[in-house]
């Protein structure tokens, strides 16, 4: 490859720092390590000139070789000290640069290793190995944009490789641009239509742009390779879905039946295909086939029911097919206590609680064994009002059941919240909390870390409760309840405004239509001063049929701040009206 320096005036001596350069690569791979706590301070004798009195060839490799030694050794500071000296000297040898910037970055100076490495970048534009250790630093840094840059430049210097190009189009997704990184995955795939991780990634690409018709065609590239055959042939049959091709998507779905009739995956896609449809006679048809599969693990089935209960309660075009499901699968399999359970938290969800504990109670019957049953029943006697005999029940699967005392503990705690008891709820939850017992059941511990939130909250214990919801997100990044009530308190104590917008904006993200949580951004926008994005939030909360007095307080607030005094009265009489019931 040709090296684009300055010359230096000595042949020989570009050969040793070539031979030199080669000998850093082998003994040195390229990382971005964290250094010694002690050798961070950007204000050290390695960053103040040096004098240097080399002069002879001997003389520079001698102390070249000798930073390299100390670089080695982890004497960053002596290795920066020697190659300064070096540089003086021969200020327009790219591989000094790279040696310097390498020292720096190890010694945690990450700015002194950018200046260095972008010096030995301009001083040779055309070496792979400084372009790509300057991508992955300043990708480090977060500077995406610059990375895609230089691994740009890298795809330049060696046209035949795609690893680059790769590299950028994952830079410009990071940087939020994926219109180029699409363009940067298309090119790594035109010089190398083999390259399974660049078609893997234009794939999920163009199906998040919506260009199905590409999508369709780089799928089918990517079952000439010799992957997931099954798995490409689903996505096949819901892109040729997206695409208008219901035909083609519904060979490719009965073709994968065929050819494995107990792939629970296959017929449920099959299924979906039917409901969406409208086609509910057909599903049935679907469904009967897929029961008949002999042997058809029990297991199986369960998935397949739990899977649509979970689809059932967002999206109601699943509840005749949920209903049909749930008759098919009690006749097949009468005494199943998974169904049952299932079956009750089918009637819950949807506000059928004496239903639901029914089939709470069925499923004991069916297995009194079955501990996720028990805590189903105590904690639905407990939504009917039964207070008495939820307790009743509590202290029975206590005993049956002394193994999962934690569990009972929590149910405790959370019995007492809402009992009207949040100090004695608080005693108990503690108690979790502090067990030396080792919970692997991460539920419990999310359960009673927000139980106990909201009897400190309760209790007026503010600071507490902000650290147990921050203590939640910790255990489970998405949880939107800890998202939205640690927002809310953010927002009443008016500190960290900008974190409870984020928490709010992630919790909304997730729940969009959770009118609690569209009231909790719009209090954070008004403590923020955004009085009128405000209002749409309060009065989008309200249309999502959450009728709470807080909620139209913050839009009489709103109205007032905005000037519109009368909307303002209006509301606080609709919030005094609600108290009122």
């Amino acid at each position: 490859m040709k090296r684009n320096t300055a010359p230096l005036g000595n042949s020989a001596r570009a050969g040793w720092f070539s031979a030199l350069f080669v000998m850093v690569l082998w003994l040195r791979p390229l990382q971005l390590s964290a250094a010694p706590a002690e050798a961070t301070s950007p204000m050290n004798a390695a960053m103040r000139p040096v004098s240097s009195s080399l002069a002879a060839p001997e003389e520079i490799m001698s102390e070249y070789l000798h930073a390299l030694f100390l670089d080695m050794k982890g004497d960053y500071r002596g290795a920066i000290v020697s190659y300064k000296k070096v540089l003086e000297v021969m200020p327009s040898e790219p591989v000094v640069r790279f040696s310097i910037s390498k020292a720096f970055l190890r010694m945690g100076v990450p700015d002194s290793a950018r200046v260095h490495g972008e010096a030995a970048v301009k001083l040779d534009p055309e070496n792979r190995h400084y372009l790509v250790y300057l991508a992955v630093f300043s990708h480090s840094e977060h500077d995406y944009a610059r990375a895609a840059e230089l691994y740009g430049q890298a795809s330049l210097v060696e046209p035949g490789r795609a690893e680059a190009l790769t590299h950028q189009g994952l830079e410009y997704l990071s940087s939020d641009k994926p219109e180029l990184a699409l363009e940067a995955f298309r090119s790594a795939v035109r010089i190398d239509p083999y390259h399974e991780d660049a078609l893997s990634r234009l794939l999920v690409l163009e199906i998040g742009l919506k260009r199905y018709p590409e999508a369709i065609d780089t799928a089918r590239q990517l079952q000439g390779l010799g992957g997931n055959e099954r798995k490409l042939r689903l996505t096949l049959a819901e892109l040729y879905e997206k695409s208008g091709q219901e035909a083609l998507s519904l060979q490719t779905l009965r073709e994968l039946v065929e050819s494995d009739r107990s792939d629970l995956t296959a017929w449920s896609a099959l299924f979906n295909h039917a409901i969406k449809a409208g086609k509910v006679g057909e599903f049935h048809r679907e469904l009967r086939e897929f029961l008949a599969v002999k042997p058809l693990p029990s297991k199986k089935i369960v998935d397949l029911v739990r899977m649509y209960v979970s689809r059932s309660a967002p999206d109601s075009i699943y509840a005749e097919p949920v209903k049909i499901l749930f008759d098919e699968v009690a006749a097949l399999q009468p005494r199943n206590a998974e169904i049952e359970l299932l079956k009750g938290i089918y009637a819950m969800k949807h506000d059928r609680k004496r239903e639901g504990l029914e089939c709470f109670r069925k499923a004991v019957q069916f297995d009194d064994r079955n501990v996720s049953a028990w805590e189903f029943m105590i904690t639905a006697h407990f939504d009917l009002n039964e207070k008495r005999n939820a307790f009743k029940q509590l202290l029975t699967a206590r005993r049956r059941f002394p193994a999962h005392r934690l569990k009972w503990q929590q149910i405790e705690g959370y019995l007492l919240l809402h009992s009207g008891a949040p100090k004695r709820a608080a005693v108990v939850l503690e108690k979790v909390l502090a067990s030396r017992q080792k919970v692997s059941d991460t539920g419990i511990l999310i359960r009673a870390n927000l139980d106990l939130a909201a009897s400190y909250d309760l209790l007026g214990q503010q600071k507490r409760t902000l650290k147990l919801y921050e203590k939640v997100l910790k255990l489970d990044a998405h949880n939107t309840i800890a998202m939205n009530n640690l927002a809310f308190l953010l927002a009443e104590e008016g500190i960290r405004l900008q974190q409870a917008f984020l928490l709010a904006s992630n919790a909304v993200m997730l729940d969009p239509e959770n009118g609690v949580y569209l009231d909790t951004l719009g209090w954070v926008h008004f403590k923020l001063g955004n009085y009128d994005i405000a209002r749409q939030l309060f009065e989008k909360a309200i249309a999502a049929g959450t009728e709470e007095a807080e909620i139209y307080q913050h839009l009489g607030q709103s109205y007032r701040e905005l000037g519109n005094e009368p909307k303002a009265i209006e509301m606080f009489g609709k919030a005094k009206s609600i108290n009122r019931r």
